[in-house]
């Protein structure tokens, strides 16, 4: 019963209080175990030793005043010496005797060792009397040999007395010795019994609960909020259980809340989504799908049983329109751009058209230092009526266009017979009136030109007639196409074309149309009397075409649009359509090539568009 107080008083004690504790009962255990050996030691080494130095001295008191006996014998046995002699000799042994039965008075230490000792003293007394009548006289009595054994007898019983007293005192030491032996081991082995307790007991006492605080704390980690700590007591530890738990049981009624929220929100927005007119579908970032609307499916033609959980490269393999949906996120290959070029479809005797966007979802890191890719959602978007008010349009501006062209050719054939000598000379004001009109005609020219061939680009019309020819001539005669206008700005053109490329597969007409847009604007923007770079060299499979200048540069901003149609620079003072390169890059993407420009403000552009080799 107490010492189950006595542990559930332990157990409301601080971690602090508890190791203080622990560490004053070793340092008093280890106090203890000093000071009664201390003790026992001190006690036997004094006792022992006073003890032994007493009886050892009145062991020497008793030899000397027997051999002080002896020598009076012998001084009274001798009958060849001078009285004179025998007197100065027995004085001697006399005072020796008598030095050593002082000094063994004042050493009595055993029992019964005062009485003889005192018998001893009055036997010495009357024996000295006897002796010195003896030696007056001459004469020794049989009494003085009594007497003289008896003085023996009492020194040898002193003697004996005071060995039997060291053996005593000997043994007695072995004893205590062995007690405090005795006692040394039971003391030892019980402060190692609880050496060994306190040891098993402190680590785990302490470790434990940490252990199960970094296990606990990983399950919080991996959103198991049921994680609990079963740590009882009211010491630190278990105000740390206690908080901890706390903690964990307000994470997970925050979790359920959230999951509430989270499903809540989850049915709403699969609800929009399928109830939106735009085809739907998303996907992980390992390309799997999560989701796919009822508007996608019914342009599919597939059951979404079928669709979701599955790889969008294996959906590709089985379903061609879906391959065309997803080939930029299946080749990693996403455009800057989100809207991408329409699709097509054919259902029901009708060509229908989608816009596809791609949206790559990204999500904040943890540790705020960037975004993660999550996924993509692809939006079908049906512009079918836009798509056919735009070919309306085009249409339109190509029969336009047409029309345009039988006027701009009278105009053209009315200018040649004015010029021609046969009719009548003109003078200078009318030629250079002419020049002028020339000048308006082919640039009118060239803007029909251009429509004709967006218009025909937007109807699908495009014919691209490939032959293999040599890429220096390609450049060559894109040369010969702006030589008027390098020599009005007196601007100059290197060169680096390597004598060892191979002939490519390209359709010569347009491609050099391409090259002669890259060098026209170059010239348009370069300063006169500057330089105008051409590089053509074989790169991983196909033959790359730059035109460098070092005119005013284009914005980021504008660098996005620069392939649009009828996109212009918002400080562009210059004259044109805005089609030529948008032109330029449905030439150069329907023969199998891609186009890009590079361009800093201030530093001048980069044109460059490469064909497979």
């Amino acid at each position: 019963m107490r010492i189950a107080v006595i542990l559930k008083y332990l157990q409301r004690l601080k971690l602090k209080t508890k190791i203080r504790l622990a560490l004053a009962i070793l340092f008093g255990m280890v106090f203890v175990f000093g000071l009664v050996g201390s003790h026992y030691l001190d006690q036997t080494t004094r006792n022992s030793v006073a003890m032994l130095e007493n009886n050892q001295r009145t062991i020497k008191y008793t030899r000397e005043m027997s051999l002080a006996m002896t020598k009076l014998i012998n001084i009274a046995a001798i009958d060849k010496t001078t009285p004179s002699f025998k007197r100065t000799q027995s004085e001697r042994a006399f005072a020796k005797f008598e030095r050593n039965l002082k000094l063994q008075l004042a050493n009595v230490t055993e029992d019964k060792e005062g009485d003889v000792t005192k018998q001893l003293q009055e036997a010495y007394q009357g024996f000295k009397e006897q002796f010195q009548a003896s030696l007056d006289s001459k004469e020794f009595s049989p009494v003085f040999i009594i007497q003289t054994d008896y003085i023996q007898d009492l020194l040898k019983e002193v003697y004996e007395m005071n060995e039997a007293s060291i053996r005593k005192r000997t043994e007695e030491a072995n004893q205590l010795a062995n007690r405090i032996t005795l006692i040394t081991i039971i003391l030892s082995f019980a402060f190692f019994i609880i050496a060994m307790l306190a040891m098993f007991y402190f680590p785990d006492y302490i470790a434990n609960p940490v252990i199960q605080l970094t296990d606990s704390i990983k399950q919080i980690a991996r959103k198991n909020y049921s994680q609990r700590l079963n740590i009882h007591t009211d010491d630190e530890f278990g105000e740390m259980a206690r908080s901890f738990n706390t903690m964990a049981e307000k994470l997970e009624e925050y979790e359920s809340i959230n999951v509430h929220q989270v499903v809540s929100e989850k049915r709403r927005i699969e609800t929009i989504i399928g109830r939106m007119n735009e085809a739907i579908i998303g996907m992980d970032n390992n390309q799997i799908i999560l989701f796919v609307n009822p508007r996608a499916l019914e342009l599919m033609g597939l059951e979404e049983v079928n669709v979701v959980g599955k790889r969008a490269a294996e959906l590709g393999r089985k379903n061609d329109f879906w391959a065309e949906i997803v080939k930029e996120v299946v080749s990693g290959e996403i455009p800057e751009t989100s809207s991408q070029t329409a699709l097509t479809i054919d259902r029901d005797g009708k060509r229908y058209y989608y816009n596809k966007d791609i949206l790559k979802v990204e999500s904040q890191d943890s540790d705020d230092r960037g975004k993660t890719s999550v996924g993509y959602v692809i939006i079908l978007k049906n512009i079918t009526e836009l798509k056919e008010q735009d070919l309306a349009k085009t249409n339109f501006m190509a029969t336009l266009s047409h029309e345009l062209k039988t006027p701009i050719s009278a105009i053209d054939m009315s200018l040649n017979l004015l010029e021609d000598d046969r009719l009548g000379g003109l003078n200078e004001d009318q030629k250079d009136l002419a020049h002028t009109i020339r000048q308006n005609a082919g640039r009118l020219l060239k803007m029909v030109n251009e429509i004709l061939d967006i218009s025909k680009i937007e109807t699908g019309n495009v014919q691209i007639s490939t032959e293999e020819a040599p890429p220096e001539a390609v450049v060559l005669r894109a040369l010969q196409n702006v030589k008027t206008f390098l020599s009005e700005k007196e601007i100059q053109v290197v060169q680096n074309i390597p004598d060892d490329l191979p002939n490519i597969k390209m359709d010569v007409p347009k491609t050099t149309g391409v090259l002669v847009n890259f060098l026209t604007n170059a010239i348009r923007y370069s300063a006169p009397m500057s330089a105008i770079e051409i590089e053509v060299f074989r790169e991983n499979g196909s033959v790359q075409f730059s035109v460098k200048d070092n005119g005013p540069g284009i914005s980021p901003e504008d660098l996005k649009k620069v392939f649009n149609r009828y996109h212009r620079a918002k400080d562009d003072k210059t004259k044109g359509t805005g089609l030529g390169l948008a032109i330029s890059k449905e030439f150069i993407e329907a023969q199998g090539g891609k186009i890009w420009v590079k361009s800093e403000v201030g530093k001048g552009s980069v044109f460059s568009f490469a064909l497979p080799a």
